[in-house]
């Protein structure tokens, strides 16, 4: 429902005035921000340690993502394209594997003691989001698109942009990592160890993913 709606947004964005452009912005910003994935996955399993770790794992991820956003306002980002995209989807794969690997090795270890995973939640953050190719994709087309609207109200329209988009990552992953520390109130150690075999297994299955699109 949510991606019919942005779908529907984009289309009637070249007419918009910079109060529904926002508005479309945060709708569609929802649409990829709520879909699961590796960022997500990271940011349950740190959220486990680090209530605030949503905050960190955001700003690993902005610390890609906003120099994405203003190579594509320069029109340099299209460089990305074509074999650069492969070869990151093949390091970006073998990444996340690692990490999956990591974070199923040392489930038990976390879920019952405590301990914290090997990385930190910023670096998940950056990884996770500098590991998945459909995140370049995303921002080659429909984010470029955006960025294209924003720059029309001037480089004031971008900086909102930029906030705007960034906030829904922000709201978002704080409350991932905020519920997912509440709930070991809740929640046994083994239903959380549970829970990190399934996280860890995501990032292999992206991980994976990720390694032969870059192949094919």
């Amino acid at each position: 429902m949510l991606s019919e709606i942005s779908q529907s947004l984009l289309s009637s964005i070249d007419n918009a005035s910079l109060g529904f452009f926002l508005f479309a912005t945060v709708v569609i910003s929802l649409s990829g921000v709520l879909m699961p994935g590796p960022v997500l996955a990271v940011s349950i399993a740190k959220g486990h340690v680090d209530k605030y770790a949503g905050v960190k794992v955001s700003l690993g991820h902005a610390l890609l993502e906003v120099p994405l956003i203003l190579l594509i306002y320069a029109g340099v980002a299209s460089a990305i394209k074509g074999a650069p995209l492969k070869v990151l989807s093949i390091a970006g794969g073998a990444l996340l594997f690692y990490m999956g690997i990591e974070m199923l090795r040392m489930r038990r270890e976390v879920a019952l003691r405590g301990r914290d995973l090997p990385y930190g939640a910023t670096f998940a953050g950056f990884a996770t989001s500098f590991a998945n190719p459909y995140f370049y994709l995303w921002w080659l087309t429909a984010g470029a698109l955006l960025v294209a609207k924003a720059s029309s109200f001037g480089f004031a329209g971008l900086a909102l942009f930029i906030i705007f988009h960034e906030a829904c990552d922000f709201v978002w992953y704080s409350f991932v990592s905020l519920a997912t520390h509440a709930s070991k109130q809740l929640l046994s150690a083994r239903v959380h160890e549970l829970v990190f075999t399934l996280l860890g297994i995501m990032l292999l299955f992206f991980g994976a993913w990720f390694f032969s699109a870059g192949l094919g």
